[in-house]
């Protein structure tokens, strides 16, 4: 009998102290996305950020146009995809040929940690990391001269400053890390450098 009342008050242990446990907290689970201490929906944004760059290329000034899109989480941290490219006609000081220029494109993802958003002017930091290809063209004769592909990272910060509750103007600058390569007469430390930019932001900021 002893065993018996036992195995009943085990039993009933077992059902008793769960429904306790879970009384005892009425909060919602904590998840990453949904109604809890997570992100929901009104945290999200969304950024688009045209922008001007100017940077060397192999002793040639070159004008890069940049461009960003992406989601932009509780107005601190942004993520999506960029592309940028060469705006001018890039004249190595090694190319031995005449007539002829470079093309240089990259593209790929980027982050951004952005400090006191809310204040007038404040600080971000987007990081480039992508692919990208340079290639000499000459279009009246059209000659090929091939082209060569290679990783790149760009770290930058700039000074952002708010415009207007959609708008944004920044101005900054960013290193350009460029993996192995070689192409004709130069390789990664030609084209690898400082750029400085110029631009504005356009978004949604939660």
């Amino acid at each position: 009998m002893k065993t018996k009342n036992y195995l009943v008050l085990a039993f009933a242990c077992m059902i008793v102290f769960p429904m306790n446990l879970f009384a005892q907290d009425d909060n919602e689970a904590s998840t990453l996305f949904g109604d809890g201490k997570g992100i929901s929906a009104k945290d999200l944004g969304f950024i688009v950020a045209p922008s001007y760059g100017l940077t060397e290329m192999d002793g040639s000034t070159t004008s890069l146009f940049n461009l960003r899109v992406g989601v932009n989480l509780k107005d601190r941290f942004s993520l999506g995809a960029y592309y940028s490219t060469s705006l001018n006609e890039i004249r190595p000081q090694s190319e031995s040929l005449q007539n002829i220029y470079m093309d240089y494109w990259t593209g790929g993802g980027f982050v951004e940690y952005t400090l006191f958003s809310k204040k007038l002017a404040h600080l971000t930091f987007p990081l480039y990391v992508g692919y990208g290809e340079v290639e000499m063209d000459n279009e009246p004769d059209n000659i090929e001269l091939g082209e060569a592909n290679f990783f790149q990272v760009e770290p930058s910060a700039l000074l952002e400053i708010n415009l207007h509750k959609y708008v944004r103007f920044n101005i900054g600058a960013g290193y350009r890390f460029v993996g192995q390569m070689n192409y004709r007469n130069f390789d990664q430390s030609h084209i690898s450098g400082l750029t400085g930019y110029i631009g504005l932001k356009f978004g949604l900021f939660k």
